[in-house]
């Protein structure tokens, strides 16, 4: 992903269950989970999102990502995030506090390298 040269492919099975359950027209509850299953790297990883939505606007989350299959057992670490943010239109803001993993994070179809980090995060992003 990253086109260093030298480095091995990562070979990888995948999985994600995405499911969003409405309540009413403007309350929404989304949850995802994910699980990845290799034997390079970092090995096995599962992940867990529960996204609440009040309005068409305001929303609310917590996520764990857990690295429950590294060989090295005091590397199996969770990596606990809570947010919240506002949409407007194609804008949307958000408002981080948790635990960052060091790699590549891909939202939307756009992959970026991010550095390990604890703490909070502002994060604006529109469309046009």
């Amino acid at each position: 992903v990253l086109g260093h040269t030298g480095e091995p492919n990562v070979m990888a099975n995948i999985a994600i269950v995405d499911m969003t359950y409405k309540f009413t027209s403007t309350k929404a509850l989304r949850w995802e989970l994910q699980g990845l299953w290799t034997k390079e790297d970092k090995q096995e990883w599962a992940a867990l999102l529960l996204e609440y939505t009040i309005s068409p606007h305001w929303f609310f989350s917590v996520a764990d990502q857990y690295n429950y299959g590294n060989d090295i057992e005091a590397n199996r670490l969770h990596y606990y995030t809570g947010s919240f943010g506002y949409t407007y239109k194609t804008t949307r803001v958000a408002v981080t506090y948790g635990r960052q993993r060091e790699g590549v994070v891909c939202v939307g179809g756009v992959c970026r390298q991010v550095p390990a980090s604890n703490g909070f995060s502002i994060t604006l992003s529109s469309n046009f």
